[in-house]
């Protein structure tokens, strides 16, 4: 056990208007059997009952409680709160009002952290509201070197769920602080930021479901699937950041296979808005895909058409866009 004034783990919970669920949010986190954390939370000015509720848990030593004068945007909150977490931590644990933490959270993911060399993120199962996800990580295997992970995080769209959000991983202070943090003109700053952490850092891995991320129809990555936001940003993280992630090796033919599943998800995203007769979000996007990636839309678009054509065969309803907007809260 560290010094108190020094907890290891900083638990940082930025909030606005959350009534309906930050409640439950915080006795997940004040019900953890590893008792050395301080617990940030940052209200963004709401105008409900929610400082109301973070008052009702103020008696709470661990928790340090904060309001601010004006409402910032989503991602300022979130670095605020991480600007007030303690400079000596060793592990940030973001959580969003309509996140849970099961009870041994933070042990599990501060041991795996601890066993490996160089590690930036700890990830583990989640359940993705009402969905577990276990990831890609063999059974067994606690870490796995960072560039190699990227790697598959880059050709695999399989892989993007076991690296999900800030509310499913343990971040290391020190890594964190490194690659800047959070950028904050992105929606998919989260993502960005892992990418960037695992290109220097190692990924350990616990084999055990240990939070709850809060997908409902009103979430933030439920309006980023709609608006397009996600597929956007993802020729960010996935296709121009490419230079940064330097210890990354990639042949032409697997860069190239990267574009096709960009423009590939991108398809189906410009399907769904026509097939919802909203043209202007199609045109939109399309402004936002790079050049060098168009010629792959055409094969996108086979892609979708054999997989209608198989469907309407078999008698199947056709949805566009199911998976994607359950997917994930990253890019």
């Amino acid at each position: 056990m560290s010094d108190s004034k020094t907890p290891p783990v900083s638990v940082l919970l930025p909030v606005y208007n959350g009534q309906a669920y930050v409640r439950e949010a915080i006795e997940s986190v004040l019900a953890q059997d590893y008792g050395d954390f301080e617990f940030i939370i940052v209200d963004n000015a709401s105008t409900d009952l929610t400082p109301a509720i973070i008052g009702e848990y103020s008696v709470d030593r661990r928790i340090k409680g904060f309001r601010n004068d004006q409402t910032l945007p989503r991602l300022d909150n979130f670095v605020r709160a991480f600007n007030l977490a303690n400079d000596k931590s060793r592990w940030l644990k973001f959580i969003g009002d309509d996140d849970r933490l099961m009870p041994n959270c933070l042990s599990e993911m501060v041991r795996a952290g601890q066993q490996a060399g160089a590690v930036g993120l700890v990830s583990s199962h989640y359940y993705d509201g009402e969905r577990l996800v276990k990831g890609i990580i063999s059974p067994g295997q606690e870490w796995v070197e960072g560039p190699l992970f990227l790697r598959r995080l880059l050709l695999e769209p399989e892989a993007r769920a076991t690296v999900f959000s800030p509310a499913s991983l343990l971040v290391a202070h020190r890594a964190y602080r490194e690659m800047g943090g959070f950028r904050t003109d992105l929606l998919h700053a989260d993502s960005e930021l892992f990418y960037r952490i695992l290109n220097r850092y190692n990924l350990a891995f616990v084999h055990k479901t240990l939070t709850i991320t809060g997908f409902h129809s009103g979430s933030g990555q439920a309006g980023s699937a709609r608006s397009g936001h996600t597929f956007a940003e993802a020729y960010l993280i996935r296709y121009r950041n490419l230079k940064l992630y330097d210890r990354v090796r990639l042949s032409w033919q697997e860069k190239e296979r990267i574009k096709y599943n960009l423009a590939t998800d991108s398809m189906g995203f410009m399907l769904s808005r026509l097939a919802a007769g909203d043209c202007r979000a199609v045109f939109s996007h399309l402004k936002k895909i790079p050049a060098s990636a168009y010629y792959h839309l055409p094969l996108s678009l086979a892609y979708f058409l054999g997989l209608g054509v198989g469907k309407l065969v078999r008698g199947e309803p056709i949805r566009l866009l199911e998976k994607e907007s359950r997917g994930h809260k990253g890019a």
